[in-house]
């Protein structure tokens, strides 16, 4: 019997071993998957980041070179349109001469402006795309949550596992081991030569009151 106990205790052991290692298993599957999906996101992520930033410096660049040429060419218009205002001073000055080149200086103003104005609304519209860093963060902040479903999922199952292992039900040798002690008590009885049913039961009651006294629910 003893060595019968201490197999069925060797089994137990084992058994719950082998789900043991299968629950650490589990376990870190779920760390590498969790690890896995975080450094994926965190690439898409700074890539996304990174074009925009690109993208960002590359107008802003383009804007700064474009706004320094028109400013120099702002100047050298200003210094021709000067240059013009000192011939107006003087008493006697080509008429046709003057309005020739103030005209031309107008024109030039123009295509300036012109020419600024095309690479203002350039930058402008390029600034939409600059919204797009906080479009970035929603966008990877729903690939975690979507991401975070088979986290939690396996998680869950990881929690299954080990409840699982955790066997609480009542061992059928309790139930067992029960009917055979009420069923001595009949023998003890009727070897004593008591056989009134009143000392039956009374005698099986105090077995009982001691087998159960740890729980309100019979086994």
């Amino acid at each position: 019997m003893r060595q019968i106990g201490r197999y069925v205790m060797g089994e137990i052991e084992r058994e719950a071993k082998a789900k043991l290692r299968l629950a650490s298993e589990e376990l870190e599957e779920l760390i590498r998957l969790f690890s896995e999906n975080i450094k994926q996101s965190k690439e898409v992520f700074k890539n996304k980041l990174y074009e925009l930033r690109k993208h960002a410096e590359l107008f802003l660049n383009n804007y700064s070179l474009h706004r320094e040429q028109i400013i120099l060419e702002i100047n050298q218009n200003e210094k021709k349109l000067g240059k013009l205002a000192r011939q107006i001073s003087k008493k006697k000055f080509d008429t046709n001469a003057a309005a020739d080149q103030l005209i031309e200086i107008a024109t030039t103003h123009g295509e300036i402006k012109n020419n600024y104005v095309e690479k203002r609304n350039e930058l402008e519209a390029s600034m939409n795309e600059w919204l797009k860093f906080t479009e970035s963060v929603s966008e990877i902040v729903t690939l975690l949550h979507t991401k975070s479903s088979e986290w939690e999922n396996n998680a869950r199952n990881l929690g299954i596992s080990y409840q699982e292992i955790a066997d609480t039900s009542i061992p059928s040798e309790f139930q067992n081991s029960r009917k055979t002690i009420l069923e001595y008590s009949i023998s003890i009885l009727l070897s004593a030569g008591k056989r009134e049913q009143n000392d039956m039961m009374s005698f099986e009651g105090q077995l009982k009151d001691l087998m159960d006294k740890t729980s309100n629910e019979e086994i």
